[in-house]
């Protein structure tokens, strides 16, 4: 069963959909409002109410002009939409990671992410050639380091909405299985803790990429404002006990911190 908190941000997803945009401009938003993964990044986002991820944790204590925040969980394809309609505000992304065409402005980065390959441990791993492999992958997302591969058709992609998913296809052996998946090293570690399968099955390889996770605000008046002064609040909140006390909790090293 999905947490009810996620349940709701779907709700509001699908209520948006019928009200008109100008109804739900960024300029008319009262409120910053910001989208968060729906089907979770763990321990970032984690779909838990109860420890809702570091994302969440951190934007409890930023305000706008002293309003709280609002966030709501939405599916990643359909936050790009909104973000760029200004039906929404601020979405989690990378830079690095970004593809689209508009203009956004971007927080510092919150946290270097390590993306690491992973097979299942009877599996054949890709050295630098991938034909014959099949990547999982997620929904919405890019995977720099094998995109030219893909758009070679060298490289053959299945997708999933969750990191859960995924692992949990892989954790599943199949012969001659040459299946692989690019993922957060945080995210494994994460999911590793309730699902031992995922320990004993799984195989960790190398780093193939580093990308800081980051907020990404559209330049509406209230986007921008609010890119402007949470800029100004992280610069300040990095550095803070609260912070590395949120990351503690999430198992995360404050060495990820960029500075």
């Amino acid at each position: 069963m999905r947490p009810i908190y996620c349940l709701v941000g779907l709700l509001w997803w699908l209520v948006s959909g019928s009200l008109s945009a100008q109804s739900l401009s960024g300029a008319d938003l009262p409120v910053l409002r910001v989208a968060l993964p729906y089907n979770a990044f763990p321990p970032f986002v984690t779909g838990d109410p109860a420890r809702p991820g570091v994302l969440p944790e951190l934007l409890a204590h930023f305000t706008l002009d002293g309003q709280p925040v609002q966030i709501a969980y939405i599916p990643e394809e359909r936050s790009k939409k909104l973000i760029s309609q200004e039906q929404i505000h601020v979405r989690m992304e990378s830079e690095s990671w970004y593809r689209g065409n508009t203009p956004m402005c971007w927080s510092p980065g919150l946290y270097w992410v390590e993306d690491v390959l992973v097979t299942h441990q009877g599996a054949s791993v890709p050295e630098q050639d991938y034909q014959g492999f099949i990547m999982l992958g997620r929904f919405g997302y890019t995977y720099p380091t094998v995109e030219q591969a893909l758009t070679r058709g060298l490289l053959q992609q299945k997708l999933f909405y969750s990191e859960r998913e995924m692992l949990a296809a892989l954790a599943s052996p199949v012969k001659e299985d040459r299946r692989f998946a690019v993922m957060s090293l945080p995210a494994i570690r994460w999911l590793k803790l309730s699902n031992p399968k995922f320990v004993s099955a799984l195989k960790v390889h190398n780093v193939v990429d580093t990308a800081p996770l980051q907020l990404q605000f559209n330049h509406s008046k209230l986007g921008l404002r609010g890119c402007v002064q949470f800029r100004d609040f992280f610069v300040r909140f990095r550095h803070s006990t609260e912070y590395h006390s949120i990351l503690l909790k999430y198992g995360l090293d404050i060495k990820g911190v960029p500075q």
